[in-house]
């Protein structure tokens, strides 16, 4: 009864030192998984920081580019402008000098 008595507190002693040992592991694991939970938030964060600033980057360059293109299309549209006035000024001319050849006369 003595050696039954001893191997089952033997059994218990191994018993509690897995557990011991299963609980300390159990502890690295979680300690492990709010640190790798940690870095991925950190990461996320940089992430949409980075998004952020590229995308309001992007802005500033679509509207200097539409500025830019405003400012072409202003220019292009004036030139036109003069070039349909050059060519109303350039008509009238035209017609006054047909104005002033002679008739012919039709029979």
């Amino acid at each position: 009864m003595n050696q039954s008595l001893e191997k089952l507190e033997i059994s218990v002693y191994q018993l509690a030192q897995k557990f011991e040992t299963i609980l300390g592991e159990n502890r690295r694991l979680q300690e492990e998984i709010s640190r790798l939970k940690l870095e991925q938030e950190q990461s996320k964060r940089e992430h949409e920081a980075a998004v952020d600033e590229l995308s309001e980057a992007l802005l500033v360059q679509v509207s200097k580019l539409k500025e830019d293109l405003q400012s072409k299309i202003d220019v292009l549209t004036e030139e036109k402008e003069q070039y349909r006035n050059a060519l109303a000024q350039s008509a009238e001319k035209v017609r006054h000098l047909l104005s002033r050849l002679p008739q012919e006369e039709t029979y």
